[in-house]
């Protein structure tokens, strides 16, 4: 392994160190088991099959997993500028991209741990537990299947990778741990009920409900409800191709972890130079 690659091992290597070695991440992992748990129990979908279980836990994830994943990635970039060690890990012949990659790369590896984990758990448990037809394997509409819970997990993961992408693009932004949270947070809102105001404010001003399934995508969170609503609960009980763009939900997911890999490798690269120019202008004029 040369090149490219022996920076972005090196990094992940470090980096999957660092979060084996912080026990808040355990905690975190053991409460979403407890919440999504509780959850299912509270609902009774668990017990019935893996199609009511995903209806139980859909809107509870929208809010869950997000929050997970930006407490995974809020300090991913931050904390190495502040103690100084990214500096000099740039001394190293290591790049900014493959820096960023291999943060992101055991960042999203802790995100299959501590989010894919329960949720996996959570589905065993729907298996052991829900009415005996539950166990049949789905080859069409109208049976409840384990594949479609594994396509919930496939998507619940993908929805959480975006956020781990945004959340370190927040860290690589923010200029303080106060500041990170803050951003974070923000980004949280943004996220979970930013596509669904945007979205009933274009249907209050008279756009058709027909442009549902081409605008729901356009955030994380409206990409992942579609895709589940496309793949999961509507081939329990429908034909598929009513809710949303398959291709553009799962482009959408991509896209948004692409950009927040994209902002904080850019921010690394060029902060401090247009910290530099910011400053020059503020002389000029304060001279």
């Amino acid at each position: 392994m040369t090149g490219p690659l022996t920076g972005v091992a090196t990094v992940f290597r470090r980096e999957l160190a660092t979060v084996v070695r912080t026990p808040g991440y355990g905690v975190l992992a053991v409460g979403l088991l407890a919440a999504v748990g509780g959850l299912l129990a509270a609902g009774g979908g668990g017990a019935t099959g893996f199609v009511p279980a995903v209806v139980d836990l859909l809107l509870p994830t929208e809010a869950l997993v997000p929050v997970a994943a930006v407490v995974l990635g809020y300090r991913a970039l931050l904390a190495d500028g502040a103690s100084g060690e990214l500096a000099v890990i740039r001394t190293y012949p290591v790049r900014v991209g493959e820096y960023v990659a291999g943060v992101l790369l055991a960042r999203t590896v802790a995100l299959v741990a501590v989010v894919g984990v329960p949720y996996a758990v959570v589905g065993v448990g729907v298996w052991l537990t829900a009415a005996p037809d539950t166990g049949i394997f789905a080859t069409h509409a109208g049976v409840d299947s384990p594949l479609l819970y594994l396509r919930f997990l496939a998507f619940v993961l993908l929805l959480g990778a975006a956020y781990v992408s945004l959340a370190a693009a927040v860290s690589a932004l923010a200029a303080s741990r106060r500041s990170a949270i803050a951003l974070g947070a923000l980004a949280l809102v943004a996220g979970v009920l930013g596509g669904d105001l945007l979205l009933l404010r274009s249907l209050g001003g008279g756009a058709s409900s027909a442009t549902i399934p081409g605008s729901l995508p356009l955030t994380p969170n409206g990409a992942f409800r579609g895709l589940v609503f496309e793949h999961v609960i509507g081939v329990a009980f429908a034909p598929e191709g009513d809710f949303v763009a398959t291709g553009r939900a799962v482009g959408s997911l991509v896209g948004w972890t692409l950009l927040g890999a994209v902002v904080a490798g850019a921010t690394l690269a060029y902060g401090r130079r247009v910290d530099a120019a910011i400053e020059r202008v503020r002389s000029g004029f304060g001279g």
